[in-house]
């Protein structure tokens, strides 16, 4: 375990105000305000004169987002928030109080028994302190591969006490942590659970290291691949992006709204429009939700709320916006309970109110569902929809075989699962089924032996991931199975899940340099062939080996989706297999062992993005991104990453965007 360093580093800070301002306040008033007082502001060349940087995490990482699973909260006393709250926090989650002395925890513990506290959720930090800001200096969590973590960081205040917290709490947790070398604070920092987090140009400003240099040591300690620095629109001179932006989930960010009339309107649009045009990790653009926070007294801090697993508390203040607040949460936040925060003796400003006085304990044994969605908005019709997780537990406790499940529905009806199945190295795989027209909700179960219990997205049934398959279902085809695991010979079935026949004009074989596949099939005498609604035929299939390099148990040949044969028919709304006049993306071999190939055919000149992607969302690397012309395109991969390093084995994922069309598909590497 690390431990304190007291060697002198001297950091230099700018701030945005001037020691005139310092002047005429008082010292309660400064720091009721998150200004410094003149003893401070003269001292703030002493920023991060304790701090020692360490190494960068060792592997790759990702920060934890404050939506995820937590096992506590951080505040400290005197408090900066109202007891009730307190009372309501410890009946779900540690209530962590930091205190300066064993009396004063006696002192504080007998007021939390006194106000109904649950007591069993009770726990102090006994260590000096300057502020009750915990947001701003408290601990930044970050997944390794088999543990949870802290990052501390420089706090942008010269308030060593509050500065060395995040030490403190990594020693209490009994948890390592690293110091990274970047001035920063809390309320300044947002992170999506993958690897996007987003500031305000704060960040850039008050570290005398260039901007890229800023973004690298985020993504060595961090794990933040897509750092999302956006000009402040709040126009005052705090610059947290609390202040006026938070993210709800992985791919919803709320952000405030003012009125056209406010000179800062634009700012506001802009920074709505920012993360509007940005993909989250999942691929698709943010879903940007507005909430209306003019500003006006009262104060109207409604994105500084804070999120303790399936609770929002929403810091109020009787304003006439209070009640639109809420209905605002509710609506994109399904499934989570709103609780309202009046401040009572503690006033919330526009700049400091709930969030910035409490910070989330992530659970450190979380058990951690990793999953990118691989449909989303109107996907083609498949025989089979593939839903596949990393299912980690940090608990190291086995996972229940039995609790692995994809819940799903079909339109209006009801949830039903299907169990998934251990496809190795922690990765879990399911298959649904749906038809042309359909709109599939699903979300992911999973519980292990420490008896935690989770759903993916967080929230489950109230808020799953959701897609529509195109078509209307008139007359379509499917081919079944997806994969075909014989060694020698396997068989096709055509199915026809319309409500009209179809004319079948011929059945294709296909050539590569891995497989010949030749088909016979006794009930197709002569073209075309009638198949009537509901009906299906089977086609037999030979496999000649064409590769040298046979190091599978089992051949593995992807029917769906691949060069292998091709079904001929007419008048049909779909078909799932080649013929249709679209682009698709190839894998050869899949799984891959030293070296893969990824091919596909435009149909028209386009712009064109080919890249790879980690289970964590994470871009690994990049195999094209220009503007092509029509034909066939392929690409080698030699399973290096961005850095030229050798990738670990494991499930990727090959994403071809093509103008605004995004082609996703699973690559495994062994």
């Amino acid at each position: 375990m690390m431990k304190k360093y007291y060697i002198l580093l001297i950091a230099s800070l700018l701030f945005s105000f001037s020691s005139l301002l310092a002047q005429q306040l008082s010292p309660e008033e400064l720091k009721k305000g998150r200004w410094l007082s003149q003893e401070e502001y003269d001292n703030r060349a002493n920023v991060g004169k304790f701090f020692q940087p360490t190494d960068a995490p060792d592997g790759p990482v990702n920060p934890i987002g404050e939506f995820e699973p937590m096992q506590g909260v951080l505040i400290a006393y005197p408090f900066g928030i109202p007891m009730a709250l307190i009372v309501e926090m410890s009946e779900d989650v540690m209530v962590t109080t930091i205190v300066s002395s064993s009396g004063q925890a006696t002192s504080v513990g007998n007021q939390y028994e006194n106000a109904g506290a649950n007591m069993d959720n009770i726990d102090f930090l006994i260590e000096p302190h300057d502020t009750y800001w915990t947001r701003d200096y408290g601990p930044w969590f970050i997944r390794e591969e088999d543990k949870i973590s802290i990052i501390n960081f420089t706090y942008n205040r010269p308030r060593p006490d509050d500065d060395i917290m995040p030490v403190n709490v990594a020693e209490m947790l009994g948890i390592d942590y690293y110091n990274m070398p970047v001035i920063h604070t809390g309320g300044n920092y947002m992170a999506d659970g993958y690897g996007i987090a987003a500031q305000t140009e704060l960040v850039y400003e008050e570290n005398s290291i260039s901007n890229s240099q800023v973004d690298q040591y985020m993504e060595d300690y961090l794990g933040v691949t897509d750092n999302f620095v956006v000009t402040d629109p709040l126009g005052d001179y705090i610059k947290h992006i609390d202040c006026w932006g938070k993210f709800l989930d992985t791919d919803k960010v709320l952000v405030a709204e003012v009125p056209e009339s406010d000179p800062r309107y634009d700012d506001y649009e802009t920074a709505a429009n920012y993360f509007a045009s940005r993909n989250c990790a999942y691929g698709y653009p943010f879903e940007v939700v507005r909430v209306y926070a003019p500003g006006d007294y009262p104060n109207t801090p409604y994105t500084n709320s804070l999120i303790l697993n399936n609770k929002v508390f929403l810091p109020v203040t009787g304003s006439e916006y209070d009640d639109d607040a809420v209905a605002t949460y509710e609506e994109a936040m399904p499934g989570y309970e709103i609780i309202t925060v009046m401040a009572g003796g503690y006033s919330w400003l526009n700049t400091d109110a709930l969030h910035c006085r409490t910070h989330e304990i992530a659970d450190i044994n979380m058990l951690r569902i990793t999953h990118i969605p691989t449909y989303y908005n109107e996907v083609d019709y498949l025989a089979n929809y593939t839903i596949e997780a990393k299912i980690h537990a940090y608990s190291n406790e086995a996972l229940y075989a039995d609790s692995l499940k994809v819940y799903y529905k079909i339109n209006d009806g009801a949830y039903s699962f299907v169990l998934m199945q251990d496809m190795g190295e922690e990765i879990f795989s399911a298959d649904i089924q749906a038809n042309p027209g359909d709109e599939v909700a699903y979300y992911i179960h999973a519980a292990d032996e420490s008896g935690k219990s989770e759903d993916y997205p967080y929230i489950g049934a109230p808020d799953p991931f959701v897609f529509t398959v195109s078509g209307e279902g008139e007359s379509y085809l499917s081919l079944s199975p997806d994969t075909i695991y014989y060694w020698e010979y396997g068989k096709i079935v055509i199915n026809n899940i319309g409500t009209s026949s179809i004319e079948i004009d011929d059945i294709r074989e296909e050539e590569n340099e891995l497989f010949i596949i030749e088909y016979m099939n006794p009930e197709i005498t002569s073209y075309p062939y009638s198949l009537d609604a509901g009906d299906s035929i089977e086609v037999f299939i030979e496999f000649t080996i064409g590769s040298k390099e046979l190091w599978y148990e089992k051949l593995l040949v992807e029917t769906i989706d691949s060069l292998y044969y091709s079904v001929i028919a007419n008048d049909i709304t779909g078909v799932n297999n080649n013929s249709l006049n679209k682009t698709e993306v190839h894998l050869f071999p899949n799984p891959i062992k030293n070296q893969g190939v990824v091919n596909f055919e435009l149909y028209e000149a386009a712009a064109v993005e080919l890249s790879i992607y980690n289970m964590q969302g994470q871009l690994v690397r990049i195999l094209e991104n220009s503007r092509l012309n029509s034909g066939m395109h392929n690409y080698k991969w030699d399973m290096q990453n961005l850095e030229g390093h050798e990738t670990e084995n494991g499930v990727y994922f090959i994403r071809l965007q093509i103008d605004n069309q995004v082609i996703t598909k699973k690559w495994i590497k062994m």
